[in-house]
């Protein structure tokens, strides 16, 4: 890959809007293309962080490890987002694991090309931003696990997969590709048989069409959860 083309890459993720061009290049100069087979690890839990990503095609989700292998899914990222960032911020270990959902085609920017654009105001501020953002997401995510019965986290997990994975086509919600079981079960902190149990009311109820490739959700009866997952959503 060119240092044009990863210069272009890098332009299109909001938070480097605002680096001067100069800057962003240096940058574009020690950046990396990494290649990731689906399901694969980009990176670990708890392992050491020298570097941050910019995912340039495919999906990958944001994990927590718990027990006996299971998992809580923090979040989904795509093309044009920054992941891997907070741990270069404090200097901590990774705080999360990052899967590849598809082929994951990234840009790996060392620890000190990050460091060094902080220097730039416009950044730093945008920095500051976006990590706020990402505490009002988990507190929100926490509130939902805590306070929602089951029916209502598992309708609660298919808003967010909605706005992050999903687009109009009419009046209905079509997310696809759709979730399976176990990641609705991660997201809404229940076992995969409640998500099965509570999809089986929203289809009888006419409230969720599912086919083979995608879910259909009727906005009016998902008001309430579209609201509360719009905020756990990084811009």
């Amino acid at each position: 890959m060119s240092e044009d083309v990863v210069y272009d890459h890098l332009r299109r993720v909001p938070l480097f809007a605002d680096v001067p061009p100069e800057d962003l290049r240096s940058v574009a100069k020690t950046t990396r293309p990494v290649l990731k087979e689906k399901s694969s690890v980009i990176y670990e839990e708890g392992s050491p962080a020298d570097s941050c990503y910019v995912i340039t095609s495919g999906r990958a989700k944001v994990v927590l490890s718990g027990l006996d292998a299971s998992e809580v899914i923090l979040n989904w990222v795509g093309p044009a987002q920054l992941i891997g960032e907070l741990s270069l911020i404090d200097g901590s270990l990774r705080s999360a694991s990052l899967v590849a959902l598809d082929e994951c085609r990234l840009l790996r920017l060392p620890k000190p090309s990050f460091l060094e654009l902080r220097n730039n105001r416009a950044f730093e501020d945008k920095l500051f931003a976006h990590v706020t953002a990402m505490l009002r997401r988990e507190t929100e995510q926490l509130r939902v696990i805590y306070t929602y019965n089951a029916d209502e986290r598992v309708s609660w997990s298919l808003a967010r997969f909605a706005i992050g994975n999903g687009w109009r086509n009419g009046e209905p919600i079509v997310i696809t590709p759709k979730p399976t079981r176990g990641e609705l079960a991660s997201m809404a902190g229940c076992e995969p048989e409640t998500v099965s149990r509570v999809m089986l009311k929203l289809k009888k109820a006419g409230l969720v069409i599912d086919d083979r490739h995608s879910f259909r959700l009727d906005p009016r009866a998902f008001r309430t959860y579209l609201e509360s997952a719009a905020h756990c959503v990084l811009p």
